[in-house]
């Protein structure tokens, strides 16, 4: 007997943001490992700030993958927490802002200011 399985649905939004931010986090970390490690070579790390640890290559290309990796995460969720969080639609438009302030003379509220003195 066969059960029959449903069509996979889509993801709902938060599955989505997290996908994308951790996508983007891979990327940007790939490049910047790239990047990073074109420009220094470990052995000179090693060499220079850590000559009490044993680090191998490897270990010195997974840790800075690693921390471009977090960094990256990091900003890219705080992108999708602002873009979700931002303001409705219609803002940019003038919709749902508050009236600018009402303008008055000074010398309503205080009566004894003299406004010759100030020019």
């Amino acid at each position: 007997m066969m059960v029959e399985q449903g069509l996979p649905t889509r993801w709902n939004r938060r599955k989505r943001d997290i996908a994308v931010a951790l996508w983007v986090a891979f990327l940007s970390a790939s490049f910047g490992t790239f990047v990073l490690f074109g420009l220094i070579d470990p052995s000179e790390i090693e060499s220079a700030l850590m000559a009490q640890w044993d680090f191998s290559r490897k270990l010195a290309y997974s840790l800075g993958f690693a921390f471009l990796f977090m960094i990256s995460a990091i900003a890219a969720a705080l992108t999708v927490f602002m873009i979700r969080t931002g303001p409705q639609r219609g803002h940019a438009s003038g919709q749902g802002r508050r009236a600018p302030p009402e303008i008055r003379d000074p010398s309503e509220n205080n009566p004894d200011l003299n406004l010759d003195d100030l020019k």
